[in-house]
């Protein structure tokens, strides 16, 4: 296919495919894996649906290979987070192309990326390319909410069709204004741990005229000011050591870091230059408590009852879960909060002294050669984790250039992906994924 003609391709398909609103909740995957469906049905490919539960489809696709090499897995998921309450100004399905942009909830996360993915998918078959490994599609419903109808239910319950030397997956993306007159250019090979904690408290209702002492909703404020309040340490991992030994190329401040390559140096050096105001790279050295639920009260003139609130706590590779829902515990100070575990999920790590790795690297320095290349790791969490707890290295890869104001698009307002990118990105892909399967 002519580059004008894959152009318009990728395009099109992506903004079809953000029309569809696979909101989740309630996720509503059917329609996103018909999607899929009608275009394997026309290219000859065959495919599965995976519905653990009515309307959250999976969907699997496989160009054979010689079977040399565990297969390769292009995961991406098709369900997004929701737009309610937030202030778009286009239509957030409308899939519109607007100033070079293709604009949409899941343009970058990640939509977009499946699309890439689904191209160079679709180049591997077109061109009849032999392939020495079998490459898999695979686009999952629910990873927005944990994964339990998608890449979780799949690797439970049918671990054989899944089976993989490596998977690429989201989790990093280049950045275009982080260090001056210079790209930089991420794979992630790790990423935190969730740990979502609901808390409820019980207090005495009566009449807001006369406030007792017992409120609950002051007593659960009280308790999760003292618990914001509690310091977070800064802890240095081995891939955000890596992370800032290549940046110290750039950033002077780090010398003292890339003369004595000490952990302790560069928790000195990031606090003393203020670098930890800047939240990614705040998340990246420490776990992170985010309070973003609280609820209470029926009226405004009856004291509450009862209170609950909902944190959002990312935890880094190495930390045990348990230890640090004892410090919250602690910090909280009130032995009447009932902690509930929504979901727990340890910190993740994928190695990188394999040849898929090395791969990966040689080719977006080939594609970006004048780049910075680093790993990195992800803040939140992906369906890479299920994978690595089964041993298969899982890499996040999206080989295009966003700034840094365009990061706050995911989850956020006004979602997009340049046509430039993307179609630079659909390419680049092509590239890694011929070079991962011959």
């Amino acid at each position: 296919m002519r580059g004008d003609d894959a152009m318009h391709e990728c395009v099109e398909l992506l903004s079809r495919y953000l029309r569809i609103d696979s909101s989740n909740p309630p996720g509503n995957e059917r329609e996103t894996a018909r999607f899929f469906a009608d275009i394997f049905d026309r290219e000859g490919i065959e495919y599965t649906f995976y519905e653990p539960v009515r309307d959250r489809i999976s969907v699997r696709a496989c160009v054979k290979g010689s079977g040399k090499k565990e297969p390769l897995i292009l995961l991406n998921h098709m369900d997004v987070v929701p737009v309610t309450g937030q202030d778009f100004s286009f239509d957030p399905f409308g899939g519109e192309i607007r100033d070079g942009f293709v604009c949409g909830r899941g343009a970058l996360d990640m939509k977009g990326i499946g699309i890439m993915q689904l191209m160079a998918f679709l180049a591997m078959k077109r061109g009849g390319v032999n392939l020495n490994r079998d490459l898999l599609f695979l686009a999952v419903a629910d990873e927005e909410e944990g994964g339990k109808h998608g890449a979780r239910f799949l690797l439970e319950s049918h671990a054989q069709e899944f089976r993989a030397g490596v998977v690429l997956n989201e989790g990093s993306f280049g950045i275009s204004n982080m260090l001056p007159g210079r790209k930089v250019m991420m794979i992630s090979t790790a990423e935190k741990g969730a740990c979502w904690l609901r808390l409820s408290r019980k207090g005495m209702p009566g009449h807001g005229s006369c406030p007792h002492g017992q409120n609950a909703l002051v007593k659960m404020n009280e308790a999760l000011a003292r618990l914001l309040a509690t310091p977070l340490p800064v802890t240095i991992t081995h891939v955000v050591a890596v992370y800032f030994k290549n940046l110290s190329q750039e950033w002077q401040f780090l010398a003292p870091y890339a003369e004595d390559g000490k952990f302790e140096t560069l928790a000195r050096v990031l606090t003393e230059s203020g670098m930890l105001g800047v939240p990614q790279l705040n998340a990246m050295v420490r776990n992170t408590i985010s309070l973003n639920m609280v609820d209470a009260g029926i009226k405004i003139n009856v004291i509450p009852d009862q209170a609950t609130a909902c944190l959002d706590i990312r935890l880094l590779p190495g930390q045990d879960v348990q230890e640090f829902i004892d410090f919250v515990k602690k910090s909280l100070a009130d032995d009447e909060i009932l902690i509930e575990p929504v979901m727990t999920t340890p910190g993740s790590e994928s190695a990188v002294d394999n040849e898929d790795y090395a791969i990966l690297q040689a080719s977006l320095r080939d594609h970006f050669p004048d780049s910075l290349m680093t790993r990195s790791i992800l803040m939140g969490i992906s369906d890479s984790r299920f994978f690595r707890e089964r041993g298969v290295p899982a890499y996040g890869f999206c080989p295009i250039f966003i700034t840094m104001d365009h990061l706050k698009m995911i989850h956020g307002n006004d979602e997009k992906i340049s046509v430039e990118e993307l179609t630079t990105g659909c390419n680049v892909y092509t590239d890694v994924v011929q070079r991962l399967c011959t």
